[in-house]
Parts: structure tokens; sequence; C-alpha cells
């Protein structure tokens, strides 16, 4: 079967220590990708990401970065570290994102700050940075979004709007670089088997039920790799004319209406 990726594609993905972006650095090592950046904060976990790269694909190179995609100076080096390393850069997964629990009436500000201080503010520095690579290889870009951004949730109000701007943002961007040879889609998960909505600061309770009636209507949660098929596909030359498309992939959760 022909492969979608050349061997010697690039791929930055952000937040792979675990989760989807793990899943994601994986299924494109499985499709015959050779060439990674990996990045997050979790050493170990990137650690674990890579050795798991190299045994599905031992012919595969890894750049490693650690550090936090809220600091600047990490997207910096992302960039140069994967241009010095490869010289080039094909795919720019922005996957990195929180999920933080909390009304509007009663969260302080600081939780906006941090919400849009890792869900958007990244992205838009680390495409701006990519751009010009991505350009001169007719590459594509992947934005990590949520149903959030479609709908709205009570007490996730932040994390809802961050993923909303991120929607715009990736229309935005389509509009303006789809004559310079760029695609720029994103993807937008329902409820995905990860730790994420166990960090978010849930009151006792609220969460377990919560997800229980999402498993009441939908049947149950997506996995990583579902999510991974799908960033897959929408970076590949099979999607070589999608482009500032909104991709839900949360088995029917949006359309249902109800959760």
């Amino acid at each position: 079967m022909d492969t979608p990726f050349d061997p010697e594609t690039v791929v930055i993905v952000t937040g792979s220590s675990s989760g989807i972006g793990a899943a994601t650095v994986i299924k494109f090592a499985e499709k015959g990708v050779n060439r990674f950046c990996i990045t997050g904060r979790n050493e170990q976990g990137l650690q674990k990401t890579k050795e798991e790269l190299v045994k599905v694909n031992p012919k595969a190179e890894c750049v490693v970065v650690i550090g936090d995609i809220a600091d600047p100076n990490t997207c910096e080096e992302i960039v140069s570290k994967t241009v010095d390393k490869f010289g080039r850069i094909d795919t720019l997964i922005n996957n990195a994102g929180i999920f933080l629990y909390g009304s509007v009436r009663d969260a302080p500000m600081d939780q906006f700050d941090s919400i849009f201080s890792v869900n958007l503010r990244p992205v838009v520095l680390l495409t701006k940075l990519c751009l010009p690579y991505l350009e001169k290889t007719k590459g594509s870009i992947v934005n990590n979004s949520s149903t959030a951004g479609l709908k709205s949730f009570t007490n996730v109000s932040y994390y809802c709007m961050s993923k909303a701007a991120l929607d715009m943002f990736t229309r935005s961007l389509a509009a303006e670089e789809m004559k310079r040879g760029i695609r720029v889609n994103s993807v937008n998960p329902g409820i995905i088997d990860t730790q994420i909505h166990y960090h978010a600061g849930f009151p006792e309770g609220k969460m377990e039920s919560w997800l229980a009636l999402h498993d009441e209507i939908v049947g149950r949660h997506g996995t990583c790799e579902e999510l991974a098929n799908t960033i897959l596909f929408l970076s590949s030359k099979q999607a070589s004319f999608v482009n500032g498309a909104i991709v839900t992939v949360d088995g029917g959760r949006f359309c249902s209406n109800l959760v």
C-alpha cells in the first residue's frame, strides 16, 4: 500500500509525553515517518514515547525538547532544534493543552490566564515560527481543539473560550496561508480516554457523574488511537484538499445536543 507520507517527513508534536500526543507520534511512526520532534514537561513520559517510537520504527530519529510550552523560549527551542537536526519542518501538531474546572463567578482570573497561556498563545507563537519552513515544504498544521469550542458547557467557560478561539485561528490561518500551499485543520475531540479530566479540579463526584452521563448517551469514551487516526489523515496527502476544516471526533456527542 502506498504510504501517505515520505519517510523524510519531519513532524513536530507538542504535548507528546502521554495520551493523544504520544499516540499520534506512534501512529506516524507506524506509517513510516522517520523524523520527529517530541515535546512536553514530563521527561520520563517523553523518554517512554521515544522508546516506543523506536520500537515501532527502528529507523526513526527523534529530537526531544523538555519544557513548558507556555514559555516562549521552549517554542523557539522546538523550532531551532528541529531545523538544526533535520533542516525542514513538514507537519506541526499543536496538541498540548490543559483543562480546568471553574465557573466565571468563582474561578480566579489566574485560571483564565493559565488556560490561554497554554491552549492558545503557544499555538500562535509556535505556528508563526514554523510558517516559513512549512511554506517551503507545502506542509500542514493540525490543531487539537475540542467540541467545547463548538458548544457551551457550564463551569468550564474559560476552556470553551480558548478552544473556540483556537478554531477561529484554524479557519483564519487556513484562509491566509492557502495560496502558499499550507493546510491548517482542527480536530475536535469529545471525551477521550486520557488523564486530562483527572487534573482539572472537579469537585468530588462531579467528574464521575459527568463522564457517566456522557457514556450513557454516547456508549463509551473515545481512544487516543482513534483521535490519532484523524490527526494522521488530516496531516497526510490523502487530505490534500481538506483545509480550514473543524473535524469532530466524539462518537456523535456533539450532534446529540444532550451533553
